[in-house]
């Protein structure tokens, strides 16, 4: 038996026993498995799987390090987009007249997550997880959150998780008498609003390798989930990025996305760039200042590709222009060549790091 201080997690598909109780049963458990195997699809590492139970998936994290407060919100938020992307598929593909199908937009999803210590046992093939602390999560899916807030997509986060996460600026405060835990205090995030405004907001700026007057590739043996997090979170770039003593941020929303900026002090320039675009964990783009050049920027692409043994990241370098639009191929020749050489060391250190951490 192992203790571990980590997140722990519930994904639970709610209006589950109305849809259950008045649907045909034939169609109803299809759906259902679909809704539940696209939520299993966003668990993986830096979560490890615990369980199903019945309408629910369980996961939690026993790395020290892995994940951030930012990175955990975002996977929540990817098991939220994912679900409202499985139901509007399945409205969207059915002409079925049977009461099964016409109530699949009734389903909605609530996250639940606290942060606390847990024992991981392996019982023959499976392992399992037990303590007080894996008590107070169950306890905490059956909270007032929607009736007193209005609020019914959520991630409801206790306030240990919030504290962890240390984000909960962006959240709104929420308590509740929990049986044999007294008055717990918690955070609500409106996954819904969340999903509503990054859709409105939304200008795609994504470079593809043609597009670019530079590419370079790498892989990383770590799982995409931890490499995304190492590519944006300040204090694990700091480790990585080679020369770099002092990272700044700056984020006008109140976490990393869009518009946030970057400021990086390397022993030989300071470099100045600003996020365009974000699609965890799949690809972000920044604009950057060319260091020699302040009247002078390029844009790039991370993008993330899933593979077998980890995670291939392909990085691409746009044109450089000035303010009215006028290409500097100096620029471009100077930057690709002080990037060969920073991404080549940077990036052995970050996979070193990434496998030291597993």
């Amino acid at each position: 038996m192992t203790t571990h201080t980590g997140y722990l997690l519930i994904a639970d598909i709610t209006g589950y026993t109305q849809f259950l109780t008045s649907s045909e049963m034939d169609h109803a458990n299809p759906i259902l498995q679909s809704l539940l195997s696209v939520l299993l699809e966003q668990v993986g590492d830096p979560l490890h799987f615990w369980k199903t139970e019945g309408d629910a998936v369980l996961a939690y994290s026993t790395r020290q390090d892995f994940p951030s407060g930012e990175t955990f919100l975002t996977i929540c938020e990817n098991l939220y987009n994912a679900f409202i992307l499985r139901r509007q598929d399945i409205i969207a593909n059915t002409t079925c007249p049977c009461r099964a199908c016409a109530n699949v937009g009734g389903l909605d999803l609530k996250i639940i997550a606290h942060h606390g210590q847990f024992d991981e046992m392996q019982l023959g093939p499976t392992k399992d997880i037990s303590g007080a602390d894996v008590i107070l999560v169950h306890r905490l899916t059956k909270t007032e959150v929607a009736e007193r807030t209005g609020i019914h997509s959520y991630a409801l986060f206790s306030e240990a998780a919030a504290e962890a996460m240390d984000i909960s600026d962006i959240m709104e405060p929420f308590s509740q008498e929990i049986e044999h835990f007294g008055e717990v205090g918690m955070k609500v995030y409106d996954l819904a609003k969340s999903w509503e405004k990054m859709r409105a907001d939304r200008a795609r700026d994504f470079l593809e390798e043609e597009d670019g007057v530079w590419t370079l590739r790498y892989h990383f043996d770590a799982p995409i989930g931890l490499v995304w997090e190492a590519l944006v979170a300040p204090e694990h770039k700091l480790k990585w990025m080679n020369s770099v003593s002092d990272i700044k941020m700056e984020n006008p929303l109140g976490r990393l996305g869009p518009g946030s900026g970057y400021h990086c002090a390397h022993e030989m320039a300071q470099f100045f760039y600003r996020v365009t675009d974000w699609e965890p964990f799949e690809y972000f783009s920044t604009r950057i200042l060319d260091p020699a050049r302040p009247d002078v920027s390029f844009p790039e692409t991370y993008h993330l590709t899933e593979t077998d043994t980890g995670t291939e990241l392909r990085y691409t370098m746009g044109m450089a222009t000035d303010a009215d639009g006028t290409r500097s191929e100096i620029s471009e020749q100077e930057c690709s060549a002080f990037l060969a050489e920073f991404w080549a060391v940077s990036f052995a250190d970050m996979n070193e790091q990434l496998s030291q951490s597993k």
